[in-house]
């Protein structure tokens, strides 16, 4: 069985794992990308799978070039799959497997199409979320559903953990799915148009400190950016960032940060946060003692604009 599978970041490893086991794959990815605070250039996840494993890979900016297109169509594929990839793929690609082409979409759709559906659904307040397997057409994420399994997640929920459940979650139902597929056993849910719901792009406002808010805003907010970026703010003229936090007894002006025995707040409209880990610029992240014992706070210090 030959697939072609579309990534261009960690989403698409475990499903590479269980189909490099069962097909013949040739993986789609993006060429390398700048990171870290040197800006140094790295290859993408999927390809440093490919390279770790000696599978054939494509780098490209623009999948549905006629160069890709003709390596793809000599390949023969069965199946496609995508995962995570940042390009749109037109009718021309959708229409070259023997079956049909797959997506791993982490939401229930119709909610949360588009972009960035995991970190919309912490920060929107969601009690569960999922992943859904469709049928690509040419509309982003609108086709027919074939398999969707729900997670549940609450104000303890934070994004790199959520990444991973998900990330596993969909490969195995790309699997079922296939299964599926291939014994004509499959059907398809429409999706349900008045339901739908965007996840926008990430941009810089979402993950700067609102705390301006309710407490399970604020710390849905800080949740979605925890691990990684973190979310940042602005205090005594030095960017941190906060990287974990949870609810407290305490209560404190929004947007103010003051210790209390030996402890971090944060002030919402509601009750106070407690910081339970922070990351001042150019440093790693630490948890909140660590970082009180070299930093001393007497008093509320209002969070600056960015």
């Amino acid at each position: 069985m030959n697939i072609v599978f579309f990534g261009s970041d960690s989403f698409s490893i475990p499903a590479l794992e269980r189909l490099k086991d069962i097909s013949n794959l040739l993986i789609i990815t993006e060429h390398d990308r700048p990171a870290g605070r040197g800006r140094k250039t790295y290859p993408l996840p999927p390809k440093t799978y490919a390279l770790k494993n000696n599978l054939k890979f494509i780098e490209t900016e623009d999948c549905n070039e006629k160069f890709v297109i003709k390596k793809i169509e000599n390949f023969k594929p069965d199946f496609i799959a995508v995962a995570s990839f940042g390009q749109i793929l037109k009718e021309t690609l959708l229409a070259l497997p023997k079956y049909i082409p797959l997506n791993i979409h982490p939401s229930l759709l119709p909610k949360y199409r588009g972009a960035a559906p995991i970190r919309r659904a912490i920060m929107g307040g969601e009690n569960e979320t999922g992943v859904s397997i469709i049928k690509m057409e040419k509309k982003l994420d609108a086709g027919g559903i074939i398999l969707q399994e729900r997670v549940q997640i609450d104000d303890s929920t934070i994004y790199t953990e959520l990444f991973e459940t998900l990330s596993v979650f969909g490969a195995d139902l790309l699997l079922e799915a296939i299964d599926l597929i291939r014994n004509g056993s499959y059907s398809t849910k429409k999706q349900d148009k008045s339901k739908s719901t965007y996840a926008n792009k990430i941009m810089r406002i979402d993950y700067t400190l609102n705390a301006n808010r309710d407490s399970k805003s604020v710390l849905r907010q800080i949740n979605a950016f925890s691990e990684k970026p973190g979310t940042i703010f602005k205090m005594g003229g030095k960017q941190l960032k906060i990287i974990r936090a949870s609810y407290s007894d305490f209560n404190l002006p929004p947007n103010t940060i003051r210790v209390i025995k030996k402890h971090l707040y944060l002030g919402t409209k509601t009750i106070a946060l407690e910081i339970l880990k922070i990351q001042p610029a150019g440093k790693s992240a630490m948890d909140a003692v660590a970082f009180l014992n070299g930093n001393k706070i007497n008093q509320n210090i209002k969070i600056e604009e960015e």
